[in-house]
């Protein structure tokens, strides 16, 4: 007779606090606001997910949602209903141990502005063109369908990419870590906010420019 495979052991409580507070660096840095952006950490066999519903400004150890693989709950509260998202993304590949969901004023601006496409904004700073240049846009999608979750995942799972835009939605990013996802957020939301206040006008980085920053 087969036994049923055993849940994997829910990371510490010192695991989740530290993820409360990336959450929290999230919010306080307006990557997120309300009860939108939802954050998705690997620990082992475990993932830890932002729960549905809940700010990311106040989150405490006991509210985080852990999961399987699979997304089967082992403890705390329902995951966030993009959890097919982030998790698609982490099966795809095995080398990204972080996934960031953000819906930073600026990034939602320019992905309202921007058509759907391989490349969206222009590579305006070397920060953005180091990290997310070219950022792909894909068209929007019901947030937490499976439509999004294949989109996503089709984008970030090939090619080494840690960026897409989300058309009139925002931004996923994916890192090694939480500090290499969150910097990639963050060198968006910049590019996005400059691009903005440029109206059009600015100077963007030339062919030459990028090929002396590799």
């Amino acid at each position: 007779m087969s036994r049923e495979k055993a849940p994997p052991k829910p990371p510490s409580n010192a695991s989740k606090k530290s993820f409360c507070r990336q959450c929290r660096l999230m919010y306080d840095r307006r990557l997120v606001c309300g009860s939108g952006g939802n954050l998705a950490l690997r620990n082992s066999a475990c993932i830890l997910l932002s729960p549905t519903g809940h700010s990311l400004r106040a989150l405490q150890p006991a509210q985080v949602a852990v999961t399987d693989g699979d997304g089967h709950l082992i403890e705390g509260l329902r995951p966030t209903r993009e959890a097919g998202m982030h998790l698609a993304v982490l099966r795809a590949r095995p080398d990204v141990h972080a996934v960031c969901h953000t819906h930073g004023a600026a990034i939602i601006a320019a992905a309202s502005l921007l058509p759907p496409g391989p490349e969206s904004l222009p590579p305006i700073t070397p920060g953005f063109a180091l990290c997310a240049h070219p950022l792909p846009v894909i068209p929007y999608f019901t947030p937490g369908s499976n439509e999004l979750s294949a989109a996503v995942a089709n984008i970030l799972g090939n090619g080494g990419r840690q960026a897409v835009l989300l058309q009139n939605h925002g931004l996923v990013t994916a890192g090694r870590d939480f500090d290499e996802a969150f910097n990639v957020a963050e060198e968006v939301e910049e590019a996005a906010h400059a691009y903005l206040l440029a109206r059009g006008k600015a100077r963007f980085l030339t062919s030459a420019d990028l090929d002396r920053l590799k």
